[in-house]
């Protein structure tokens, strides 16, 4: 026994839609543009910052430097630590230290974020200055220093404002292109899927009738023009095949010199009778001395004898009945809802009036042909076949006792 296995790999991906590329393609243009015009504007934003903070740090140092000057002097160190502390914590300083003129720590204050990890600790070693220097000076004297470290509370606060305004952009540049792609392409979509439904109405349906609408667009409504010409040819040319496959199927079923239905024609219609239902009469004719006219006036009289006894039959029956030429001088007719014998009767009596009346040849020579005929009747459990034999036998036996007609 042999398996066939299948993976993915064998399977058919699904296609991305041209809507689904138009909303990725301008998601990516607006996105890189984004970031091609926010990236600049951030690195110049935390130089900017950058800067401030150097400049308002040097501000903070020279502010303390001039508020402890005289505890300095004094080396008073609780009045240099309260005026340290002071100003230091409402400012975002990381580290401060007051220094006497000997280098010697007179008061320090350290912000309470250094006992903790944060980010303030990166930031302020990569993007802030690492330590301001400023002379604590007295009567034009230098009586000792302070020493700031910037804090990065502020960097930080502008760091995660900056990205998550970026990425705010970034979801409303998302939401923004899609609604760009559906109010600017919805016109491209829309007609591409108009020219598509239009093919595969063509192609399952077959209604080569249908056209593709104009479009405001110049290269679709070529490809629209150019469609709809080769949908009217395919029109035309299926026109052209249903009038040849009906003239086909009707020579197929008709007898080309009666135009009557031909054997296979009534074999079909016997066929498809539902006996349960209905009564029906399968009636045989076989032309009397026909072969004198052919061997006296030739087969194209014998052949106008053939469409007078065709057209005459038909005008004797109803328009749900059925009369065939089976084959050489031999007709059948098929009578539907038959009551009882006395409804047959009654068309054979008009058969045989009218084969009375006289038939003119071409030439003007005066001719008479009767018609033996033999019928039979259904019943509930009557098969084609067993009315077909019947209605032969029938016939047969009138021709041989001279014409008229016979039932079985």
């Amino acid at each position: 026994m042999r398996f066939t296995f299948f993976s993915n790999a064998n399977m058919p991906k699904s296609r991305p839609t041209l809507r689904s590329m138009f909303q990725r393609i301008h998601l990516m243009i607006i996105a890189i543009t984004l970031l091609m015009a926010g990236i600049p504007l951030s690195v110049l934003s935390v130089f900017t910052l950058k800067s401030y903070a150097e400049h308002n740090l040097q501000l903070v140092a020279a502010t303390i430097s001039y508020t402890s000057a005289a505890a300095v002097v004094f080396g008073d160190k609780p009045a240099a630590q309260d005026a340290l502390t002071l100003i230091a914590k409402k400012e975002q300083v990381y580290e401060a230290r007051i220094y006497d003129q000997k280098k010697e720590l007179l008061a320090s204050w350290t912000s309470p974020t250094s006992m903790r990890l944060t980010l303030d600790d990166p930031i302020r070693k990569w993007l802030l200055p690492k330590m301001v220097v400023q002379p604590v000076v007295s009567e034009n004297e230098v009586v000792g220093y302070v020493t700031l470290t910037a804090g990065g509370a502020t960097m930080v606060k502008f760091l995660s404002n900056l990205l998550l305004g970026l990425l705010s952009c970034l979801v409303i540049t998302a939401l923004l292109s899609f609604w760009l792609v559906r109010r600017m392409h919805t016109g491209i979509v829309d007609e591409l899927q108009n020219i598509a439904h239009v093919a595969r109405l063509a192609r399952e349906k077959r209604e080569f009738s249908i056209r593709v609408r104009p479009s405001q667009i110049a290269e679709i409504n070529e490809l629209s023009r150019g469609f709809n010409s080769l949908l009217r040819e395919m029109e035309l040319q299926h026109a052209d095949l249903m009038i040849e496959n009906d003239q086909l199927s009707y020579k197929a079923l008709h007898d080309p010199l009666t135009s009557l239905p031909n054997r296979s024609n009534f074999m079909s219609m016997l066929e498809s009778m539902n006996m349960m239902q209905e009564q029906i009469c399968v009636m045989f004719l076989d032309g009397d001395g026909f072969k004198a006219v052919n061997d006296t006036w030739g087969h194209s009289a014998g052949d106008h004898v053939l469409t007078t006894i065709a057209e005459r039959l038909k005008t004797l029956v109803g328009k749900n009945d059925l009369v065939a030429r089976m084959g050489g001088d031999e007709f059948s007719i098929l009578l539907r809802h038959v009551v009882d014998q006395d409804d047959v009767m009654q068309v054979i009596e008009k058969i045989l009036k009218a084969m009375r009346r006289t038939i003119y040849l071409p030439n003007g020579e005066e001719v008479f042909v009767s018609l033996s005929i033999g019928f039979t009747l259904s019943n509930a459990g009557s098969t084609p076949a067993e009315l077909l034999e019947k209605a032969d036998a029938a016939m047969y036996h009138s021709k041989h006792n001279g014409g008229g007609w016979s039932f079985s």
